[in-house]
């Protein structure tokens, strides 16, 4: 069963799975990975992101919305965002929290740039491109795609985004993954990671007018500290949030202090009316 009042849904095209009825709206963009499993895939995805989304149940009716299947060649950063307006039209939303996770950041600067709906924005691990080391790691991951070695790619991204016993657990689950798994679009990943590579968005962050929260790590491999206040400084309304001693796993290992530190911004802008 999912946990209470959890909902799996399509809009827009958009799969998604709400959490929660609190009075403020939540979207979650998810990052780079999400055509390798979106959240309409299986019966135990969308379970699994609600319970990480039950942290925002609270206060928020909190969506998880991953992205369609099918991405035409070439697509931008930009055209996502515009595929997320979509999807606001759709669940009828006059205003709406957003958090983008990795690259959903990069989703989440244009739509806050050119959407008046979006009140608040968080950049969760996210700056306004990647880092060298970054893009690289990026780009050996497209390779890979472009391959079919998914398994590669899991391994690798269990080493980024979670820590210790739990990640050498996870890369010994997906040893079969080179030869039985395939995502449901494969090319969805190449493009999602060309759009990655290919996002610089200084000049979009100067058009976010919302308050914005820029949370980043000194650890991670995809983006600087130099990359996360670039971001923060370019922002009109901007704040930087940085979490030490981790990285991109933090979302995963440290719920405490990313996600509390989310919710503080959240609450604090909500309560200040700004």
């Amino acid at each position: 069963m999912l946990p209470t009042l959890a909902t799996i849904g399509t809009a827009a095209g958009h799969p998604f799975v709400r959490v929660g009825a609190g009075p403020r709206s939540l979207l979650v963009v998810p990052g780079l990975n999400d055509p390798l499993h979106t959240v309409g895939d299986s019966w135990w995805y969308p379970r699994l992101m609600a319970l990480y989304l039950r942290r925002y149940a609270d206060t928020h009716t909190a969506y998880m919305v991953s992205r369609p299947h099918g991405l035409a060649p070439n697509t931008t950063v930009a055209d996502l965002a515009r595929g997320y307006g979509r999807v606001l039209d759709e669940l009828d939303a006059d205003s709406v929290d957003v958090l983008g996770l990795s690259m959903g950041g990069f989703v989440v600067q244009h739509l806050a740039a050119a959407d008046d709906r979006v009140e608040r924005a968080v950049l969760g691990l996210s700056a306004a491109w990647l880092s060298d080391a970054g893009a690289a790691v990026v780009r050996q991951w497209r390779d890979w795609a472009v391959a079919r070695r998914w398994g590669r790619i899991y391994r690798d991204a269990f080493g980024i985004l979670t820590a210790g016993t739990r990640a050498r657990l996870l890369q010994a689950g997906v040893v079969v993954y080179d030869r039985v798994f395939e995502p449901v679009e494969p090319a969805d990943f190449v493009v999602s990671a060309d759009a990655c590579l290919a996002f610089d968005g200084g000049d979009v962050c100067r058009r976010v007018g919302c308050p914005t929260l820029v949370v980043g790590a000194d650890r991670d491999p995809f983006f600087d500290e130099a990359d996360y206040r670039a971001a923060a400084d370019a922002l009109p309304n901007g704040r930087l949030a940085m979490l030490r001693g981790t990285g991109h796993e933090a979302v995963v290992e440290h719920p405490a202090a990313f996600d509390g530190t989310v919710q503080r911004f959240l609450e604090r802008c909500g309560s200040a009316g700004s």
